[in-house]
């Protein structure tokens, strides 16, 4: 069984530790925080989009701390490090880690450069580690399942697809760093989500045209509109709401003989499919995408194999794709 290092103790750090405590694939061996009140059991409770985090007291037995990444990079008992931090740190530790023989699992987005991105597909190259980024919608039910409809052709091609997600803005972030445009990309940290999804399902647009909402530099409101050559037409928005309210994720996918939705708010265990006027309710497993990507990312590496669900180059597009939107917000911000 593999051994995990977990780096950072935030929301999503939190979210993966319980996801490693409980996974038949890997071993959680150590963790490392710059809060030494985490590294005693101490957690506090915190807020997060998909639930407020209760404070408990963990047992640590049998967990190694650590106060700074080094050392646990520096340690021959890690086979994978599990990377929950800012996204701006994710690129020189992802660097490191693989250099030090570790394969890497890191939080999304990739990075917020294309260097940066290159720079870690290069270092996952010359080690010979495997490189994968949590683009965990890939491993959601919903999505899965609709990739495998659009797949099989059983409802023919796809001819428009939207996608929403929102919620409040997330002000609880450590130090705010979510909330600061350079550091975070802003509502991108979220939006990426559904620009992978809509990658992985279509591929590479045509044309992409972007408006929305960036006060001071903070991207809050994003509306994206992909065109293909095959006249498929994608929308994607997403937004956080400095006002509050709760999050929600929600896409409609029209293909040429049935529509097929989901939305959190009214249909969180199901897919409706819509075809001859008559809605038919498909159920889904309740999601456990976390652990799922986790669980496939520990087992690639047990059985030596390369990850295919989600690879460095798809996590780069992504970022691209996301990055030349922030640039349209960017440039339509200073007119």
């Amino acid at each position: 069984m593999v051994r995990v290092g977990l780096i950072g103790l935030g929301a999503m750090g939190r979210v993966h530790f319980d996801c490693w405590r409980r996974s038949g694939k890997a071993q959680l061996s150590a963790i490392c925080s710059r809060d030494r009140r985490k590294l005693a059991g101490d957690w506090g409770a915190g807020e997060f989009n998909l639930g407020d985090q209760a404070a408990e007291r963990v047992d640590l037995t049998g967990i190694a701390g650590y106060e700074d990444a080094a050392g646990m990079l520096a340690d021959p008992g890690i086979d994978i490090v599990d990377l929950c931090l800012p996204t701006q740190l994710h690129a020189p530790l992802a660097i490191a880690a693989l250099r030090a023989g570790k394969n890497v699992f890191c939080e999304k987005p990739m990075a917020l450069t294309l260097a940066e991105c290159d720079a870690m597909c290069a270092a996952a190259g010359e080690s010979g580690r495997e490189l994968a980024v949590g683009h965990c919608l890939r491993y959601w039910p919903h999505y899965v399942g609709a990739k495998e409809m659009l797949d099989s052709g059983e409802f023919g091609r796809a001819k428009y697809a939207r996608f929403s997600r929102t919620g409040a803005a997330p002000t609880w972030s450590a130090g705010g760093w979510l909330m600061k445009g350079k550091e975070s990309g802003g509502v991108l940290d979220m939006h990426i989500h559904d620009i992978d999804v809509a990658l992985w399902w279509f591929g590479r647009p045509e044309k992409i045209a972007a408006s929305g909402v960036s006060p001071d530099g903070l991207p809050l409101v994003v509306d994206a509109s992909w065109q293909y050559r095959d006249e498929l037409t994608a929308q994607l928005h997403s937004a956080w709401d400095r006002n509050g309210g709760a999050f929600r994720h929600a896409f409609q996918l029209v293909m040429e003989n049935a529509t097929l939705l989901y939305d959190l708010a009214s249909n969180p265990d199901a897919l409706i499919l819509r075809r001859d006027g008559k809605d038919t309710t498909l159920p889904m497993p309740k999601p456990d995408a976390y652990a799922a990507q986790l669980d496939d990312f520990a087992a690639c590496v047990g059985e030596g194999r390369k990850i295919t669900r989600i690879t460095p180059a798809d996590s780069r597009l992504a970022v691209e794709v996301g990055l030349e939107e922030l640039r349209q917000l960017a440039d339509r911000s200073s007119t």
